[in-house]
């Protein structure tokens, strides 16, 4: 106990600042779209903080995010496509940190960046998006999912544009997605917490950051709900085009 009142969260008043910063920024995009916590945390404070201690921090504040978002997405899961989805992706997950060991993890976020971007783009520029998905779609877009969580934890951009592509309304594609992100998050977490990778440092920073977590999320909801259904899947892809441009831009910025 005496461990954790003593904080020492390892940065300066400049990064604490920049780092709130970037935790309400991310829980607003969670709160508001299910999706893109991970992706905004990693990509705005892996140059401040080591991407071992990024890791256990994105999954338990995830975690924690699904939990404060339960109550209100419970009737709007679709079970069938969570279970298919959770499945598909535990099944293709090894595959992902198989093919993260066999290439360059760079050469990997590259491709499934720009992949999406162009998906992205083309499904602004389109129209129809009326069909609806089926069992074995389901299964591949778990599959795919899966792969690329073991590469690179990307699969939230994944499953965004594929849900986005789809005529999934959108308190259940939300709904779908903040469910599936708690279970793979807590299975993540479990192997985490069992390699000891929760260090006294990385709770004391949960610790501080839980009231600008629950802020970011509670705005970001109260927005999803004043946002027209009609409209939500646009604000997604757009979302997903500025994720990918941010963080090739941080890829690049490292080279």
């Amino acid at each position: 106990m005496t461990a954790l009142l003593d904080l020492d969260l390892g940065l300066d008043a400049a990064g604490m600042l920049w780092a709130s910063a970037v935790i309400f920024a991310a829980a607003f995009a969670r709160g508001y779209s299910g999706f893109g916590f991970s992706a905004i945390l990693m990509g705005g404070l892996v140059s401040y903080i080591p991407a071992y201690q990024l890791v256990p921090l994105s999954i338990a504040l995830e975690v924690i995010a699904s939990s404060g978002q339960a109550r209100g997405i419970f009737y709007h899961i679709n079970k069938r496509y969570l279970i298919l989805l959770l499945v598909a992706g535990f099944i293709g997950n090894p595959f992902g940190v198989y093919l993260l060991g066999a290439m360059s993890e760079t050469v990997l976020r590259v491709s499934i960046y720009l992949t999406i971007l162009l998906a992205s783009t083309i499904l602004l520029l389109g129209t129809g998006r009326s069909w609806s998905p089926s069992t074995s779609v389901l299964i591949l877009a778990g599959l795919l999912a899966g792969i690329v969580n073991g590469a690179t934890a990307l699969s939230g951009l994944v499953l965004a544009l594929f849900f986005a592509s789809t005529a999934v309304p959108s308190a259940t594609m939300r709904a779908t997605m903040i469910a599936y992100f708690f279970f793979t998050d807590i299975w993540t977490g479990g192997f985490l917490a069992a390699a000891g990778n929760f260090e006294i440092q990385t709770i004391q920073r949960i610790i501080v950051v839980l009231p600008i977590l629950g802020l970011g999320i509670w705005l970001g909801s109260r927005r999803f709900l004043a946002t027209p259904p009609e409209s939500f899947r646009t604000y997604v892809l757009w979302m997903l085009l500025c994720l990918c441009i941010f963080g090739v831009g941080q890829m690049v910025s490292q080279i």
